[in-house]
C-alpha cells in the first residue's frame, strides 16, 4: 500500500456519507459491490482455471479441481507465491464462511469476489490518502463507474491483481515524490525502496507484463534519487538505492525459492521434469512465461489477432472512448506544450487581456467551493511551508508518468499477435488519473460542453459494458454449477455410490467449468460432472447421457439444445426433456444462433442455459425374459 509522504490529516472525510462526495462514492461502490457479489457473468476461462481452481484445489481438500495445463511441473508458467498474495484475504473469509454452515459452490464464489472488492477497496484509500481531494475525488467518481472497477477488478483474473499493483506503484511513486525532506531526516524513506521492491517482484511473478507497465515508475524513483544525489545528498540517495536493490534480491530469492520448492513436489509426485531456469534447478515461472510467449507457433494456439486490434478495439473498449480522447489529448498538450510555454508566460507577465479575464471567470464559475481543486495543490497533504524547500509541481510529473506507462506496454503488447482486451486492464487507472486532471485543465474548464459529453459518454460506455460483461456473457453458467451442487449436497452420504448415490451432470458448449465451484462433488467418480466442449457433437452426448438415463442431465444453451432432442429421437434410446432454465446467457460467438431461437421461443428462453433430463425410453430397459416352465418330476409321470 503506498504510503504519502506525510499523512492527511482527514483523508477519510473523503468517504463522510455527510458529504455529496461521500453519498456519490457510496452510491458507486454498493454498485461494485453488487457486480461482485451477484454478477454471474463469465468474461473468460482464465478467470477461475487460474486463480481459484489452481488455489482451492491445491489447499482445499476433498476438492476435485482440474490444475490447468500452465500449472503443470513441465511447464511451471504460473507462480504460486503471487497467487496467494492475490489471494491474501481469502483464508480468512474462507474461515467465516465456514462458520456459517459446510462450504458450497456459492460460498466459494463469494469468498473470491469479497477477496477482489478488498482489494479495490483498497486502492480507494490508497487514492484518498495520496492524491489532492479534488483530484481523488474525481478519480473516486470515473474509476468507480468505470468497466475495471465493477466488472474487471472484482474477478480474480491475473490481469486484475496487476492492473492493481500498477495502480499502487504510480501512487507510491507520487508519494514519493511530493515526500521533499525525507533524504534530510535520519533513517527516514526507507520504506519507499523497500514497497516498492515488494511490488515489482510480486508483479513480475504475476505477470511477466507487468515489467512493460512499471518500467516508467522504476525510471521516475531513479531519477529522483539522481536528482537528490546532485542537490548533494549523496549519501541518503545511495543508500536508499542500496537497501532497493537489497529488498529486490531478498524478495525475488524468496519468490524462486518458493516456486521451486513447489514445482519440484509436484513434478516428483507426478512423475514429471522441471521446466526449470537454463539447465539449473531453480524454477523462474515468468521466465517460462516469457519463453513461452515468445514463439508464434504457441500464442497461435490461443488465437492470432492483428497488431492494430490493441490500438483500435481493445483499448477504448478497456479504458473507455472518453479516457482515449482525454489521453490524446494530454499527449497533445504535453509533446508541443513546451514549446508553446515560454511566449505563453511572456505574453502573461506583460498584461492580461479581456480575453483572459473572460476565460478565467469561465474557470471560476465552473470550479466549485471545494479546497485545492488544481491537480498540483496538496494542502492537507504536504508539510507546513518552509522556504528553504523547492517546490515540486506534481501536475507534470503525474502526466508524463501516466502517459509513459500506457504509451510503453501498449506499444510492447502490440507486437505480440495474440491480443485480448484484459491485457490492457493495468491502463485503465492511468488513463482514469489524466481525465481526472485533465478536468480541472484549462481545455476543458472553458469548454463546459466538451467536458458534459465526455463524462456522460464515459459513465454511459461503462454501465452498458457493466450489464453486458457482467450480468449477460456467459451469465448462466455459474448459477448451473450452483444448482448442481445443491443437488450433489442432498445426495445421501451411505449407500451404495453407483445407484443410491449417483448424479450424472453434463455440460455441453460451454465455457471450462472450474470444479472448485461444486465442492460437495467431492473426489472420485460419483458422482460425475462432465463438460463436452464443441469437439463432441450431440451424438457423443446423447450416446454418454443414455448410459445412466432417468439419473442424468444436460445443460446446453438454448440454440444447441434442439440438436439433442433431435440426436436423442434419432437414436430412440432416450427422451430429452426440458425441466429448468437459467436465463441470462449470451454467447457472442453465437449470436446469430440465439436470435434464430428468439424469433420462435422468445428472448428469454433463447438467451438461457435449459437444463434437459435424461428420460430413460420403455425399450431401454430390456425385459425380463419369461419364466421357463419347471420340468416334470419323475414321480409325477
Amino acid at each position: 500500500m503506498p504510503t504519502p509522504a506525510i499523512r492527511a490529516a482527514r483523508w477519510w472525510s473523503l468517504f463522510d456519507p455527510r458529504a455529496t462526495h461521500g453519498r456519490l462514492y457510496l452510491l458507486l461502490l454498493a454498485l461494485r459491490t453488487y457486480s461482485a457479489l451477484h454478477g454471474h457473468g463469465y468474461i473468460h476461462p482464465d478467470e477461475w482455471m487460474q486463480s481459484g481452481e489452481p488455489y482451492f484445489g491445491l489447499t482445499l481438500p476433498g476438492i476435485d479441481a482440474q490444475l490447468p495445463w500452465e500449472w503443470r511441473p513441465d511447464h511451471a508458467l504460473r507462480s504460486l507465491s503471487a497467487l496467494r498474495t492475490q489471494y491474501l484475504a481469502v483464508d480468512v473469509l474462507l474461515g467465516a464462511a465456514r462458520r456459517l454452515g459446510p462450504l458450497s459452490g456459492r460460498a466459494l464464489f463469494w469468498v473470491q469476489r469479497g477477496n477482489m472488492l478488498l482489494w479495490t477497496l483498497l486502492l480507494d484509500v490508497c487514492v484518498a490518502r495520496v492524491l489532492p481531494p479534488q483530484t481523488a475525488r474525481y478519480v473516486h467518481y470515473l474509476f468507480g463507474v468505470s468497466t475495471a472497477a465493477t466488472t474487471f477488478l472484482v474477478r480474480p483474473f491475473s490481469n486484475t491483481h496487476e492492473a492493481h499493483l500498477i495502480a499502487f506503484g504510480l501512487l507510491h511513486t507520487l508519494s514519493f515524490y511530493s515526500d521533499r525532506t525525507w533524504h534530510t531526516r535520519p533513517g527516514a524513506g526507507w520504506h519507499y525502496g523497500i514497497l516498492l521492491a515488494m511490488l515489482a517482484v510480486d508483479g513480475v511473478f504475476t505477470r511477466f507484463t507487468f515489467a512493460f507497465f512499471a518500467l516508467p515508475l522504476a525510471t521516475a524513483f531513479l531519477h529522483r534519487l539522481a536528482t537528490i544525489a546532485a542537490q548533494g545528498h549523496r549519501r541518503p540517495a545511495l543508500v536508499l538505492l542500496i537497501i532497493t536493490t537489497l529488498a529486490l534480491a531478498v524478495c525475488a530469492g524468496s519468490s524462486v525459492h518458493a516456486e521451486t520448492g513447489f514445482y519440484t513436489r509436484s513434478a516428483k509426485a507426478n512423475g514429471m521434469e522441471v521446466a526449470s531456469a537454463w539447465g539449473t534447478r531453480w524454477v523462474v515461472p515468468p521466465l517460462n512465461a516469457l519463453r513461452y510467449n515468445a514463439k508464434t507457433a504457441n500464442v497461435a494456439q490461443h488465437g492470432l489477432h492483428p497488431r492494430w486490434l490493441h490500438a483500435m478495439v481493445n483499448l477504448p473498449m478497456m479504458v473507455g472512448a472518453a479516457n482515449c480522447v482525454v489521453v490524446a489529448m494530454c499527449a497533445w498538450q504535453y509533446v508541443w506544450g513546451a514549446a508553446e510555454a515560454v511566449p505563453s508566460q511572456k505574453d502573461t507577465s506583460e498584461g492580461g487581456s479581456e480575453g483572459d479575464e473572460a476565460e478565467k471567470d469561465a474557470i471560476q464559475q465552473v470550479e466549485d467551493d471545494t479546497p485545492s481543486t488544481s491537480a498540483t495543490s496538496s494542502a492537507p497533504h504536504t508539510s507546513p511551508p518552509n522556504l528553504d524547500l523547492p517546490n515540486i509541481d506534481l501536475e507534470p510529473l503525474t502526466t508524463a508518468l501516466c502517459l509513459a506507462t500506457i504509451a510503453l506496454p501498449l506499444l510492447a503488447l502490440s507486437l505480440s499477435p495474440h491480443q485480448e482486451p484484459r491485457f490492457l486492464l493495468a491502463l485503465c487507472f492511468p488513463s482514469t488519473l489524466l481525465f481526472a486532471l485533465h478536468l480541472q485543465s484549462r481545455p476543458l474548464l472553458t469548454r463546459p460542453a466538451l467536458r458534459r459529453t465526455l463524462l456522460a459518454l464515459h459513465a454511459t460506455q461503462h454501465l452498458v459494458q457493466l450489464l453486458v460483461f457482467s450480468h449477460l456473457h456467459h451469465a448462466a453458467l455459474l448459477p448451473a454449477l450452483f444448482h448442481i451442487d445443491t443437488s450433489l449436497s442432498r445426495l445421501p452420504t451411505r449407500g451404495n455410490a453407483l445407484f443410491e448415490r449417483y448424479e450424472h451432470h453434463l455440460l455441453y458448449r460451454t465455457f471450462p467449468v472450474p470444479l472448485h465451484l461444486i465442492p460437495h462433488k467431492g473426489r472420485g467418480m460419483f458422482p460425475r460432472v462432465q463438460h463436452y466442449t464443441s469437439t463432441a457433437t450431440p451424438h457423443d452426448v446423447v450416446r454418454s447421457a443414455s448410459i445412466a438415463c432417468d439419473d442424468t442431465w444436460i445443460y446446453a444453451p438454448a440454440w444447441i439444445a434442439p440438436q439433442l432432442s433431435d440426436e436423442a429421437q434419432r437414436q430412440g434410446r432416450v427422451q430429452v426433456v426440458r425441466v429448468a432454465s437459467f436465463a441470462g446467457h449470451v454467447d457472442m460467438d453465437h449470436l446469430r444462433e440465439s436470435c434464430a431461437v428468439a424469433r420462435v421461443d422468445g428472448w428469454r428462453d433463447a438467451f438461457a442455459l435449459h437444463k434437459l433430463e435424461v428420460r430413460c425410453l420403455s425399450s431401454t430397459h430390456p425385459e425380463p425374459p419369461p419364466p421357463q416352465p419347471t420340468p416334470a418330476a419323475h414321480h409325477d409321470l
